[in-house]
């Protein structure tokens, strides 16, 4: 049974490999080099290509100056996070140097302010 399950996938694959490389079309010509060969006129592109297309006309199009605004919008937020961030980090250094010198020391200075011995 074994036998006559991968006799029929090895022909099923095999077949269905041979089937296709029959039915299909003959696709574009390739050069020695593996680069394709121009058949007929000019082909379409799929992304347009540098000064390919129409300016910007509305302030939504691309090119436009919403849209660059929005780009400026986006690198003042993500600096500004930045910015929180390292400031952030600077002053919870310090305040952890400080509460480890306080803990090797034993002594914190909580009770020597003025307020707390009245």
């Amino acid at each position: 049974m074994m036998i006559a399950a991968a006799l029929l996938l090895t022909l099923t694959i095999v077949g269905g490999t041979a089937l296709t490389a029959v039915m299909i079309e003959d696709g574009p010509r390739r050069d020695t080099w593996g680069q394709l060969t121009e058949q007929g006129g000019s082909k379409p592109h799929i992304i347009p290509r540098p000064n390919e297309g129409r300016p910007p006309e509305d302030p939504g199009d691309r090119g436009g100056w919403a849209q660059f605004m929005v780009l400026g919008l986006i690198v003042v937020s993500v600096g500004g996070i930045a910015t929180v961030i390292i400031r952030g980090t600077s002053a919870s250094r310090a305040r952890r140097a400080m509460w480890l010198a306080a803990a090797e020391t034993g002594r914190d200075g909580a009770l020597d302010h003025p307020h707390v011995n009245q």
